[in-house]
């Protein structure tokens, strides 16, 4: 069955496409503010290109963050509004902050702390486990400006610290020095194998670790 990845992440939107396990494509756009509403033409015109239509793709994962609130909420917000003009279609959300850990090549049993810039000189922490081969959020979540980061890792040890490039300075600039961030491209193909997740068609299950700051 065809299965398509729409993820919002900082500063770009990615897509992919699968059969199966088979990865159909894999790309991504840069998307800032109003960049939002090419969104639909975007994605029908990736599908375009190898003979595809909106309509054949049943089932679909939606990257529910963290990240930008409005970013996050365009693309439900567009999945639900597909899902009504086609009952067939069935949806999830399953938290973007997978594909960033799976990128960073934690092995079983392992954790990656993702972390994304959570402006006001503070850091979002999202961890994630790998269940031999599911990546999927283990519940601990944080909100961290450098004095916090400091107590919080005291404490908490994830095998990988990892993030967007497009975030990297600002994060490092409250991370304690001691510790490495890897840089990862998100592995689209972790937010459809994902296991833990059911199609529920809940659309609002978004990541919100604090209110709105950007």
């Amino acid at each position: 069955m065809l299965h398509g990845v729409m993820d919002p992440q900082p500063g770009s939107f990615g897509f992919a496409l699968f059969d199966g396990d088979r990865e159909l494509v894999k790309t991504s756009c840069p998307m800032h503010g109003r960049d939002a509403a090419a969104l639909p033409e975007f994605v029908e015109a990736q599908l375009a290109q190898i003979n595809l239509k909106l309509s054949d793709v049943k089932r679909w994962t939606v990257g529910s963050g963290p990240g930008s609130f409005t970013f996050l909420r365009v693309v439900a917000a567009l999945a639900a509004g597909w899902k009504f003009g086609n009952a067939d279609i069935t949806f999830r959300c399953v938290p973007g902050a997978v594909a960033v850990a799976a990128a960073s090549g934690i092995k079983s049993g392992e954790t990656a702390g993702v972390l994304y810039d959570g402006r006001n000189k503070e850091i979002l922490y999202f961890e994630v486990v790998n269940r031999d081969g599911s990546f999927e959020s283990t519940g601990v979540t944080a909100v961290l400006n450098a004095e916090q980061a400091k107590e919080f890792f005291a404490q908490n040890h994830p095998e990988k610290l990892c993030g967007f490039e497009c975030e990297a300075d600002a994060i490092r600039k409250i991370l304690p020095e001691d510790l490495t961030l890897t840089v990862c491209v998100p592995e689209l193909a972790a937010l459809a194998s994902n296991r833990a997740i059911e199609f529920n068609d809940d659309l609002n299950d978004l990541v919100y670790i604090r209110p709105a700051v950007f």
